[in-house]
């Protein structure tokens, strides 16, 4: 793949983007993140967390969402459209007014930076992690060079999920670097989770097998205003920084492996 070639984008990107229309809020309450998300129901049934801006544009939420799907380490993000008609007459979403990205919500779900104030304090019974789930949400995040890296842990099964990923693709301009190891500490629950063999072999199959047009498509077809920082060149930067990354992630999470 010629990642300095704007053709490569140009016959996905005049299919034009595909927007899911939201038809009400959520009885959800917003969440107090960084970028305030609220939960609105579209078209498709789905419900999902509406962003209006994140730390390196909404390119990088959206992008970093269709990734986690194809990885199978996090819900699918989508291009959404709101309308003043359906938002709280106070103002207090507006920020969530427009064309804006969404992450499909997970029922069940927690925070992990929330498990110790939902558990009272107390650590988690032992086992109640996933620890394959743990390990693949590691390479992801560590293939994405996640800042400020965020999982769900379902409170059902123990899997853990990637959520959040509004700051990454900051320095894509620059030489790729290798990689380092980005494992999000759950609380109550050992740091070395998801570090044996068994865990980290399979992770980084899972990142080596996304391709190159899988990339391709996960930066195409995005909305070009402002709050997406979204030029094309940019975009490229995106697919050619994760394409060459994707190669060092094997060493990095081998050399974070249990020997």
């Amino acid at each position: 793949m010629d990642w300095d070639d704007a053709y490569v984008l140009a016959p996905l990107d005049a299919k034009g983007y595909t927007v899911l229309e939201a038809v009400t809020m959520a009885p959800l309450p917003a969440s107090a993140s960084h970028s305030k998300p609220n939960a609105v129901v579209c078209v498709d049934g789905g419900t999902y967390w509406a962003k209006g801006s994140v730390q390196q544009g909404l390119v990088a939420e959206l992008i970093a969402g269709r990734l986690a799907a194809e990885v199978g380490v996090g819900p699918i993000a989508r291009i959404i459209r709101t309308t003043k008609a359906l938002l709280p007459a106070d103002g207090s979403a507006n920020h969530i007014l427009g064309v804006v990205v969404g992450s499909r919500d997970m029922p069940g779900v927690a925070n992990a930076r929330d498990l110790q104030t939902l558990l009272g304090g107390q650590p988690l019974p032992a086992g109640s992690i996933d620890a394959s789930s743990r390990a693949k949400v590691t390479a992801f995040h560590t293939w994405l060079g996640m800042g400020d890296a965020q999982v769900l842990v379902n409170l059902t099964d123990g899997k853990v999920w990637s959520i959040d990923h509004g700051e990454c693709f900051g320095a894509v301009s620059t030489p790729t670097p290798i990689p380092t190891i980005v494992a999000v500490d759950i609380p109550g629950t050992d740091p070395d989770l998801g570090r044996e063999k068994q865990h980290v072999l399979p992770a980084i199959d899972a990142i080596e097998a996304v391709t190159d047009a899988a990339i391709l498509n996960a930066i195409s077809q995005i909305p070009s205003a402002d709050e997406w920082r979204s030029p094309v060149a940019r975009r490229l930067s995106i697919g050619r920084w994760l394409a060459e990354r994707r190669q060092t992630v094997r060493g990095v999470m081998e050399a974070w492996m249990k020997k």
